[in-house]
């Protein structure tokens, strides 16, 4: 089994290794840039007094001729002290840095090196006795070759080995102090950094995992098939766009739920009464109450008519609603069409109401599928003749506009309540719900919507300024 790690706990490492990396890294820089420094003092101090001393090694050795007493005179300097009744005297070295001084045939002259100067005195002490040889008190030639030579007279007179500088030659005590103090305040300073940010951290943590919280359990509510309200996140960033857009789908959940619940209703309201006609009517000729004549069939035919109608409605409501609806466009003039389908409608209806159609001159084709516009045209004729008075007068105009085509349905009826409006293209509303619908599936302005959606159009009603009601689509132009 898996085991799941909290998304605090993730934050949170993260938090902290970042913290904890940054805080790491400017220490490094700092103590990298204060040890640059003192390198690159460390180097110029060294060349500083290098050409010093070669300076005044070369004067010593153009004024006096020779190497004898050059380290009393230039490279140290008497030093006495008094212990009580004793005095102690020593020569202390004037250069801080480690040096060996040749004469021109590599012998050492004098040095600060401690095994160096051990050499220098057997030598002095083997000048004696020529015949004796002590290795390691004459330069080697690698040496010799690497070393700074004394030049005087165009001549090379000596040769200088330098070596590294001593640190208490330019770092104090109170220098070192100072550093390793700069040192302390840099690390004190990271660790109460850490410590804030861990802090702030934590706080950001929760302050961010606090509306994932109730998203978190708002899901898990859904998912148990309980809706529930709306979602409180106050914050304005991702996280509160995500709750507000939450909160919208659980709204549309609900809806459609809500929906679900009524189209079911309606659905089942809708095939009950045909259902018990068609039940009733049956059993009344299998008890002998009817005999099986074309009279009493006939009731029975017609109410299957009427299923058959409301199935072929409800498929192609979903084949609409799944984006399966095929069509087969071909160019068309709306015009024309209009005409053919008003005139037909209104023939078949008894007592119709006058009809008056205006189409624009030189209207351009348009690609539809003529089979299902057609369907679109007769809903909304059959529709307005319903809600027309005979004395009545349905109008259709088809014009052109800016992005298409405009087609208007208007009649002269009781118009349309203003409640009802916003719910007329959905399936099986009915504005007064105790008022039995006479005629069609109550399917049908749903289905015309959803086929003008599909032609890539818009539909919309309204009510015309003195009487009656007033049906817009607008296809474009391909």
């Amino acid at each position: 089994m898996t085991r799941t790690i909290p998304l605090a706990i993730k934050l949170g490492i993260a938090f902290v290794t970042l913290i904890l990396l940054s805080v790491g890294l400017m220490y490094f820089l700092n103590a990298r840039s204060i040890a640059q420094v003192v390198d690159s003092f460390e180097f110029t101090l060294r060349e500083r007094l290098v050409t010093l001393l070669t300076d005044q090694l070369t004067g010593y050795r153009e004024m006096q001729g020779s190497w004898l007493g050059v380290a009393e005179m230039v490279l140290s300097r008497p030093v006495r002290l008094q212990l009580g009744q004793q005095v102690v005297q020593y020569n202390d070295w004037l250069y801080p840095i480690r040096f060996t001084l040749a004469d021109r045939d590599g012998r050492i002259v004098s040095t600060n090196e401690l095994d160096r100067q051990v050499l220098v005195s057997a030598v002095a002490e083997a000048l004696e006795d020529p015949s004796a040889e002590y290795e390691g008190a004459w330069l080697t030639e690698e040496e010799i070759a690497s070393g700074i030579p004394i030049i005087v007279n165009e001549e090379r007179e000596g040769t200088l080995l330098v070596g590294e500088i001593g640190r208490s030659a330019y770092v104090t005590p109170e220098d070192s102090e100072f550093l390793e103090g700069t040192m302390r305040s840099a690390l004190l300073g990271g660790g109460i950094a850490t410590g804030v940010a861990v802090v702030l951290s934590l706080v950001l943590i929760a302050q961010f995992l606090r509306p994932l919280g109730k998203l978190t359990r708002a899901t898990e509510r859904i998912a148990q098939g309980d809706l529930p309200k709306a979602i409180d996140i106050r914050s304005r960033d991702e996280i509160g766009r995500l709750g507000h857009s939450f909160s919208q789908m659980v709204d549309g959940l609900r809806t459609s739920e809500k929906l679900r619940q009524t189209m079911t209703a309606d659905i089942a309201h809708e095939l009950r009464t045909p259902v018990t006609i068609i039940q009733g009517t049956l059993e009344a000729i299998l008890d002998g109450v009817y005999d099986a004549s074309d009279s009493t069939i006939a009731p029975i035919y017609e109410e299957t008519l009427h299923l058959g109608r409301l199935i072929d409605d409800l498929r192609d409501l979903a084949q609409a609603e799944a984006g399966e609806l095929h069509l087969e466009k071909e160019p068309t003039d709306v015009g024309v069409l209009a005409r053919q389908v008003a005139e037909t409608v209104i023939a078949a209806v008894e007592s119709a109401p006058r009809l008056v159609i205006h189409a624009d001159p030189d209207l351009p084709t348009i690609d539809v599928d003529p089979m299902r516009f057609r369907q679109v045209l007769a809903n909304l004729v059959s529709n307005a003749a319903r809600h027309t008075p005979v004395e009545g007068e349905i109008r259709i105009d088809v014009r052109r506009v800016r992005t298409g085509i405009e087609l208007r349905v208007s009649d002269t009826g009781t118009g349309i309540a203003r409640e009802d409006l916003p719910h007329l293209f959905e399936r099986f509303y009915r504005g007064d719900p105790a008022r039995n619908r006479t005629g069609g599936t109550g399917l049908g302005l749903a289905i015309t919507k959803q086929w003008v959606e599909a032609h890539g159009g818009t539909i919309w009603a309204e009510n015309r300024p003195t009487t009656g009601a007033r049906f817009v689509v607008q296809i474009p132009i391909s």
